[in-house]
């Protein structure tokens, strides 16, 4: 059947080819790179924290990496501060690859129920500064808060850092 398809088409004479696929273990590179703007270890940094209840507490030498990952319901990052007294400045920043998705920051009241200082911008980073005026945050007094990472666009993916000061 195969000469008289190869006849009728005029390549009676032709050679034909193989095609040898190799799908043994070996053959398939185990160490390739994770395929997405985050790892693995990046979407369970402090997991589980995706609501105020369970914000996972972070000082200042807490920096990540940490990922907002495709989740359904979609990912948020909260995470719990404290502010002593006497602070005088409280800053926040995130950093991440805005090519790769939009994030966004809010920090909230100790319960996650009001928005207290918020940066929704489209670049590499977002901050919020207290008190500042760009964007509004008022002087935080001494005691609990919430940060909340995610993300701008519904559907965005990221890996970022963060940075948390508290001036004295």
């Amino acid at each position: 059947m195969v000469r008289a398809g190869l006849v009728a088409l005029g390549l009676a004479g032709a050679s034909g080819c193989s095609l040898i696929l190799d799908w043994s273990p070996g053959a398939i590179p185990i160490d390739a790179p994770f395929d997405a703007p985050y790892s693995r270890e990046d979407c369970a940094y402090k997991e589980p924290n995706d609501t105020a209840a369970t914000a996972a507490l972070i000082t200042p030498d807490d920096t990540g990496p940490a990922g907002i990952c495709p989740k359904d319901p979609p990912d948020y990052d909260f995470y719990r501060f404290t502010v002593p007294a006497g602070t005088t400045q409280v800053s926040v920043r995130v950093t991440f690859a805005g090519a790769n998705g939009d994030i966004d920051v809010r920090i909230m009241d100790a319960a996650g129920a009001t928005t207290i200082g918020e940066s929704r911008g489209l670049g590499d980073e977002e901050a919020v500064v207290c008190p500042g005026s760009s964007p509004t945050c008022p002087m935080l007094a001494a005691g609990d808060y919430v940060l909340e990472v995610f993300a701008g666009k519904p559907n965005a993916v990221n890996r970022y850092s963060f940075e948390l000061k508290l001036e004295p």
